[in-house]
């Protein structure tokens, strides 16, 4: 082709390996195009990091209700499996035999209730009477001495509350009560739908894996899921153990109230060295409000049940479950105490033992191929 001036325009001539040549290396196109192909080929990429960043602003700011889930899936677990083994030796259908036992369960504590209900009310309203007396003497004995007065006023800001702050704080406690009345209804509700069709949330949980590591991802789930059903029911012959041997040890020492101390016991056990510590203490108060002597009898009554616990029951029991060290269960309910609070706390043993198993299996033996057991 000739320019107005007679000369040939060698730029408007394109030869077809030349526009295969143009169309194959981005960097041979015009600026423009070439942005637009490293922005599509970047939009996966992106798409990726905002969907992580989400997640972790999600987890973070809804990680009270993460927990709580958690441990909905821990009541689910713990109801399937007397069910699972009634559909496995019976023919009654897998909703029959859940259905079974929950209403064992349910005319179980009704039974309880009616027998040891007005016993366990009243001792308990008469042990929250009696705490606050036998703290505020035990405070009046520490007084006497200089380094105790120097302890108290860590924990004493020297003002005594204003009608506003009373009033402030009752509101309070009134919206932590029906705050934790929201967190047990959340609780069990998730674990009863959870329980009655678990198959169709661990399947949704699975279409989002990619189908070369589906069946992985699945083995993975059953191990975290068979580890926690044996780690929960061996947890719930432990705690309904130390509740009888702390009850019939109270009772043998003439310890008032036995039976709320001995079911505290028995609750808090639930929470691996922390619980039973805390367990201890209103034991201890209860001792001291009626002699020295008891006080020393009921501490070593304490020590003695998890001495048993731990060296006795707790190997015989738990002894098929995952093995977890002690400073990992510490390190775990450090971490998410800080993180999440009393529930962190709480879930922070099963949570470890969860991810204890997902580390063996997608780690240990996929990523670096070690099979040991």
């Amino acid at each position: 082709m000739l320019d107005p001036m007679g000369r040939r325009d060698s730029a408007r001539i394109v030869t077809p390996a030349m526009a295969a040549s143009s169309s194959r290396d981005p960097n041979s196109l015009p600026p423009a195009s070439a942005t637009h192909e490293r922005a599509v080929r970047a939009l996966p990429y992106v798409g990726t990091a905002a969907l992580v960043v989400a997640a972790a602003l999600l987890l973070w700011y809804g990680l009270t209700y993460f927990l709580l889930l958690f441990l909905g899936i821990l009541l689910s677990l713990l109801l399937r499996a007397p069910a699972n083994w009634l559909a496995a030796r019976t023919p009654l259908p897998d909703w029959a035999a859940l259905a079974l036992v929950g209403i064992t369960i349910v005319g179980l504590l009704g039974l309880g209730g009616f027998f040891f209900g007005n016993a366990v009310a009243s001792q308990t309203i008469e042990l929250g009477e009696r705490l606050p007396p036998t703290i505020e003497s035990l405070a009046e004995r520490v007084r006497e001495h200089e380094w105790g007065q120097r302890v108290l006023r860590l924990f004493q800001d020297g003002e005594k509350p204003s009608g506003g702050q009373v009033v402030g704080g009752a509101v309070k406690a009134a919206g932590a009560t029906i705050g934790v009345i929201a967190h047990v209804a959340i609780v069990l509700f998730f674990a009863a739908f959870l329980a009655a069709q678990p198959r169709v949330y661990v399947d949704g949980v699975l279409k989002l894996i990619p189908l070369r590591r589906r069946q992985r991802a699945c083995d993975v789930l059953e191990s975290i899921g068979e580890v926690l059903q044996r780690w929960l029911v061996g947890q719930a012959v432990l705690m309904l153990s130390i509740a009888i041997l702390t009850f019939v040890g109270l009772t043998l020492l003439g310890v008032p109230l036995a039976l709320p101390l001995a079911l505290l016991a028995g609750v808090l056990n639930f929470i691996p060295y922390v619980g039973p510590i805390l367990s201890s203490v209103p034991a201890i108060l209860v001792g001291i409000s009626e002699s020295p002597q008891m006080t020393a009898y009921v501490a070593l009554l304490f020590l003695g049940v998890q001495s048993v616990e731990g060296y006795v029951l707790e190997p015989l029991i738990q002894q098929r479950a995952v093995y977890l060290p002690p400073a990992l269960i510490l390190f775990a309910q450090l971490l998410l105490g800080l993180l999440a609070g009393p529930i962190g706390v709480i879930v922070a043993t099963p949570f470890a033992a969860a991810f204890v198993v997902a580390v063996r299996m997608l780690y240990v033996e996929d990523a670096l191929g070690d099979r040991a057991a």
